[in-house]
């Protein structure tokens, strides 16, 4: 039995939807053919419609980019297929005038007996074949979407890198090795050596950067936060706020002797470890926390990641900022971060020359916020060893 096609229009629809990085492929296809075959999504549009948000949505703005391609595609007619039975013969009923290659929809006479098709009847809306199906969404004629440079899939196949296997719990998974070993040591059959599973126990901490210069990224650093805590497969996640820095500690005297030069090498060794900041748990920064309190949860599976524009969206160069950022990373390190820290910078790196941006980048891995700087920061907080020119 050969399988019936889909529509001609659904082709449009999968590349509209694949433009927008929702991932359709064969797998997805195959699902809707079936589903399709059972009886579902026959009487309307609009049952069409709900069945590919149903098959194809992982996410509610995945849902709302299917409803909208299918409102943003031209030439998609009325959907309504009627089996006509008693004849012998099969035939795909369009109201609107469906493309003749949509005839393939339903199996051939011949194949009639043998389809899976064969025992269902569908009949157009009002008749008595399956009912639409009942999602509670509204009808809207326009969908507006935001379009962000990384897709939630993306953020979330990136951030399942990030793991740090640890056996903990109970003894449940046969080591078949040492249960060898231990055997053809003592010359007996003896127990098998149970031992707990792996499991992922990073943690991560994120330090986003709020208001200012960071106003016009906040949907899209919210967005793949959303992401990395809902797919990202890290179990700890905390994210903590600040504006600028989370502490202006900067001593006079080290601004005295470093006002003078573009960088702090010389100044490094001198720098202490940032004490007594502040920080937030909200985004509105309405909810201060003491930065000791935070950096006192790390361990050496914690990774952290810091978002900030580090003075590049306005283009200066601020040596107390600076100053203060690598007593920052100095804390962060001295309190045993071990998986690591990353930079993830949403202004492009074209524009980071002669910045804060570029000096801090010196002395800590920071990437672009794009597809490949996000895969970077990750390896970087996996523990891949970075080139910097004068690390922390």
């Amino acid at each position: 039995m050969t399988d019936p096609a889909l529509p001609e229009f659904l082709i449009d629809i999968v590349e509209h939807l694949r433009r927008r990085r929702v991932q359709v492929g064969v797998g997805e296809l195959r699902d809707l053919r079936s589903a399709l075959r059972a009886g579902f999504g026959l009487p309307s549009t609009q049952d069409l419609r709900e069945l590919c948000v149903a098959l194809w949505a992982t996410s509610a703005d995945e849902a709302a980019l299917v409803r909208a391609a299918f409102v943003s595609v031209d030439g998609i007619p009325d959907w309504t297929v009627a089996r006509v039975t008693g004849a012998g013969q099969a035939s795909s009923v369009a109201a609107g005038g469906l493309p003749p290659a949509a005839d393939a929809a339903v199996p051939s006479p011949e194949a009639a007996e043998d389809d899976e098709w064969g025992g269902t009847e569908v009949i157009a809306p009002g008749g008595s074949g399956p009912g639409p199906l009942r999602t509670g969404a509204r009808e809207q004629g326009l969908v507006l979407v935001p379009q962000y440079p990384l897709a939630a899939r993306e953020v979330a196949q990136a951030w399942r890198h990030l793991r740090r296997p640890v056996r903990s719990g109970p003894a449940t998974e046969l080591d078949v090795a040492a249960t060898i070993a231990t055997r053809a040591r003592r010359g007996v059959a003896t127990p098998p050596v149970v031992v707990p599973r792996r499991r992922n126990a990073v943690r991560l901490l994120m330090l986003l950067d709020r208001n200012g210069s960071m106003s016009p990224f906040h949907g899209y650093v919210d967005y793949v936060v959303a992401a990395i805590r809902d797919a990202g497969r890290v179990d700890d996640v905390r994210t903590l706020y600040f504006h600028d820095l989370p502490a202006a500690r900067a001593s006079r005297a080290l601004l005295e002797r470093a006002q003078f030069h573009a960088d702090v090498d010389h100044l490094l060794g001198q720098i202490a470890a940032l004490r007594g900041g502040r920080v937030y748990a909200d985004p509105g920064l309405t909810r201060p926390v003491a930065l000791d309190e935070m950096l006192a949860l790390i361990t050496p599976a914690t990774a952290v990641l810091v978002i900030s524009d580090a003075g590049a969206a306005r283009a200066e160069l601020d040596i107390a900022r600076l100053v203060d950022t690598v007593a920052l990373l100095k804390a962060a390190r001295a309190d045993g971060v071990a998986s690591g820290v990353a930079w993830l910078n949403p202004v492009p790196p074209g524009r980071w020359a002669g910045t804060t941006a570029e000096a801090i980048a010196r002395h800590v891995p920071m990437y672009p916020f794009t597809r490949r700087g996000l895969d970077q920061a990750v390896d970087a907080l996996r523990g891949r060893p970075v080139a910097l020119e004068r690390p922390v």
